[in-house]
């Protein structure tokens, strides 16, 4: 095994209104807050000088440097005193008087001001003439360094003479697509607790970060906002982070590390076999699609049971799965008097995957339910089978059903009924499926921008992998094959979600690179899959 596996990595995501708390435990329990805001502020020139390094300007590079009230306007005027020490054209604004200053902003805007006092404005509201002097010097500039506000700010709009500042900075973008952008923690004007914008936002190149990323910065829309987000160790123990939410993001070492090791003499029946329960006339293309996802990650054996009447058609479409017809309705889906000889089959299969395709006709949703409430296997459920137990024609509940060995994949129309809510916000996403995952004691994969994956033992991790080309009929299909795969070689039901939401996002980013992501279709992900898997197999072995 490589020893890259060991390097598995998570990393940690958290409401931006906790660092406050960590920040002051940290602090009480001795660490120097002075020394805290030198490492952000000296860790964050370092990152800029870094990135000016070998270009032609590099020393000669011209930055402005905007800092707000708070200890995030600290931060950037320890940064910019770093700066102009290299030997950068820096110009600092702040946006408050100095006695508006937090104590240790005001420490360093003093050790600022002693040595480079021509170098720093006060941005008057009330004179429009240092307004214009920021809009000069913004056009020529080559980078902006936004220390306006950091994670403390929440719920309302961003106004006055900050919401001016934040839209000249990114106007000034607009005009100059040379002009880097560089936010400290989080982009001005983005709630760090959920990713709402409020009112407005910086637009940045990169966002850098301190101890763990934010919610504000994963969460959409704020995590249009943030550009490249780097995270820097500024000194706090990892221990402080720790008491609170289990909220995580994947990376390709940690996948590599979780799915499991193949050993040179295993053989089909020990990898896994995966039952996919799917498919009616008009919809052999989910079944086809799911089975092949399942396939091109690993799956020993797949075995589809379908409609009698599809047989052929399955047969001719699917040369490496098994095909186990049964008996089927007028509609040419599965029928409910195949429920015995189901349960019998399923006994010699890892795990089902049941969905796909299936139709709304009654008698199959009347099946799907009924295989739910008796079996003991792992399940992943997606669309018509998702539908069985949340559409109306289920006079019962979903809390009627023991969904623990159950992985739900949810779109977000399908996350609305599930949770009997109207348009889900896209900063609510994460909350809502949490809460679904708790309501139905079950593991749910909300799918959309940065899918979120969350159980009942309330662990949440959120997807840093995938793009706007999956919005396209049949991909959901693919990542139920892949997910299905992955708990039929025996990995746990939150492993498997995760593993396979970043492999199906993955293989969409590695097939957009040849195809457009407005010409990407279902398909081509099984190509992608290949390609992330080849990628694993150089990490793992």
């Amino acid at each position: 095994m490589n020893d890259t596996t060991k390097k598995m990595r998570l990393t940690r995501i958290l409401k931006g209104s906790r660092i406050a708390e960590i920040d002051t435990k940290a602090i009480a329990g001795g660490i120097d807050s002075k020394w805290l805001m030198k490492n952000a502020g000296s860790g964050i020139a370092k990152v800029i000088i870094t990135d000016f390094e070998g270009k032609e300007i590099n020393r000669a590079a011209r930055g402005i440097v905007v800092c707000g009230s708070g200890n995030n306007g600290g931060d950037g005027f320890v940064a910019a005193g770093d700066l102009l020490d290299y030997g950068m054209k820096v110009t600092v604004f702040h946006t408050s008087t100095v006695e508006k200053l937090s104590p240790d902003s005001l420490f360093y805007f003093k050790k600022l001001e002693e040595s480079k006092k021509d170098n720093i404005y006060y941005l008057n509201p009330e004179d429009k003439k240092t307004g214009s002097f920021l809009n000069e010097e913004l056009g020529k500039a080559d980078f902006v360094l936004d220390a306006l506000f950091g994670t403390g700010v929440h719920g309302k709009d961003v106004h006055g003479s900050s919401k001016e500042v934040i839209e000249a900075i990114n106007l000034a973008r607009e005009k100059n697509k040379n002009l880097k952008i560089y936010s400290i923690d989080v982009p001005s004007g983005i709630d760090s607790d959920d990713g709402k914008i409020l009112g407005t936002a910086v637009k940045a190149d990169k966002t850098i970060t301190f101890g763990c990323k934010k919610m504000g910065l994963v969460n959409y829309p704020g995590a249009a906002f943030t550009g490249e987000v780097l995270i820097i160790d500024i000194g706090i123990p990892k221990g402080y982070y720790e008491e609170y939410e289990q909220i995580f993001e994947p990376d390709l070492q940690w996948v590599a590390g979780t799915i499991p090791v193949k050993e040179p003499w295993t053989y089909k029946y020990r990898v896994g076999s995966l039952l996919v329960i799917a498919g009616s006339a008009g919809f052999t293309g989910a079944a086809s699609m799911t089975c092949m996802g399942a396939l091109k990650s690993g799956a020993g054996i797949v075995t589809l049971v379908c409609p009698r009447g599809l047989n052929n058609v399955f047969e001719e479409k699917l040369t490496e799965v098994i095909t186990y017809p049964v008996e089927q309705t007028e509609n040419v889906s599965l029928h409910i008097d195949s429920l015995n000889e189901i349960f019998e089959l399923s006994d010699r299969f890892s795990a089902l995957a049941i969905g796909p395709g299936l139709s709304r006709d009654l008698s199959t949703l009347s099946l799907v339910r009924e295989i739910l409430k008796n079996i003991k296997k792992p399940v992943v459920l997606d669309a018509d089978g998702l539908y069985a137990l949340y559409g109306p024609e289920n006079t019962g509940s979903m809390e009627d059903f023991n969904l623990t060995n159950v992985i739900i994949t949810p779109h977000t129309g399908e996350m609305s009924l599930i949770m009997g809510l109207g348009i889900i916000p896209l900063e609510d996403r994460i909350r809502v499926n949490q809460e679904a995952a708790e309501k139905y004691k079950l593991t749910s994969v909300f799918k959309g921008a940065r899918t979120i994956v969350s159980d009942y033992n309330n662990r949440t991790f959120i997807n840093p992998t995938g793009n706007w080309g999956l919005a396209s009929a049949g991909t959901g299909d693919i990542l139920t094959g892949i997910i299905g795969s992955l708990l039929c070689q025996g990995m746990g039901l939150m492993e498997s979600a995760v593993c396979g939401v970043y492999i199906h996002g993955l293989a969409a980013d590695i097939m957009v690179k040849e195809t457009s992501r407005t010409s990407l279709v279902a398909t081509d992900l099984l190509e992608g899959i290949k390609r992330v898997f080849l990628e694993i197999e150089k990490i793992k072995y």
